[in-house]
């Protein structure tokens, strides 16, 4: 029985691989169910959904990304040995790593680990958007996201939304973290017009691996990857190649 922590966007007995992929602040799972049309039969795609959300709306966010990383780690030492490949955009970039200290203490270091728009934990820029106004953290998510600006008129969206991306903001603003190295290969996602990281954070977490790093670009903001899945997701099969077939 698959965790409440993940959804399976394609599943196979036969997969030797798991890409597990862990959402932005206010995202979803859903937001990635689209990559399983550019990946093989062999990968399974399965993606994290924090509570307060799509099928776990009625749920109590969580406002600890610690926490967050904890249910899911423990979700996927519970399914059957495969690689992991972890890949977090933005705020799931936090996560992923967190994921990935906790499989790697578990035994079963993942085998990459993909940071997309996001610094690593030691090169954080502190902010407290959690605790301004909803006209704050609206005006934050539009700055990042200008296309998202027309959704946010509506005031049945923004009480259905806004406390679920202020428990996110929270998660992610008083997230601290001791910076541990992973053993992990690190490879960095990175939009040239993205303002939230610079091309110093992005190296940063170089830091952070005792086996090797590699930064790339992508044309776009810092949602880049919304709009060319496609081009992002063969990014990721070359960089996988070499440990396909080989256990976690």
């Amino acid at each position: 029985m698959m965790s409440i922590w993940l959804r399976a966007w394609q599943q196979s007995e036969q997969a030797t691989t798991s890409l597990i992929c862990m959402p932005h602040a206010g995202g979803s799972a859903s937001f990635f169910r689209d990559w399983r049309d550019e990946l093989p039969a062999g990968i399974e795609l399965l993606a994290a959904q924090y509570p307060g959300r799509e099928d776990r709306f009625n749920e109590p966010a969580c406002i600890s990304l610690v926490d967050m990383a904890q249910h899911i780690s423990d979700a996927l030492l519970a399914r059957p040995v495969r690689s992991l490949l972890l890949f977090g955009h933005s705020m799931g970039a936090a996560v992923a790593y967190e994921v990935g200290l906790r499989l790697e203490a578990a035994g079963r270091p993942a085998a990459r680990l993909f940071v997309s728009a996001h610094p690593p934990p030691h090169r954080q820029r502190r902010s407290d958007l959690h605790r301004q106004s909803d006209q704050a953290l609206i005006d934050d998510i539009c700055r990042q996201a200008s296309d998202t600006a027309h959704l946010w008129q509506n005031a049945d969206l923004r009480r259905l939304f806004l406390p679920v991306l202020r428990s996110d903001y929270q998660a992610i603003e008083t997230w601290r973290s001791n910076a541990q190295s992973l053993s992990t290969s690190i490879d960095v996602l990175l939009a040239r017009d993205d303002r939230e990281v610079s091309a110093e954070e992005a190296l940063a977490w170089h830091d952070l691996t005792e086996a090797d790093a590699s930064l790339h670009w992508f044309d776009g903001d810092h949602f880049y990857l919304k709009h060319q899945p496609g081009k992002v997701v063969r990014h990721l099969l070359r960089q996988i190649a070499p440990t396909r077939g080989t256990g976690s």
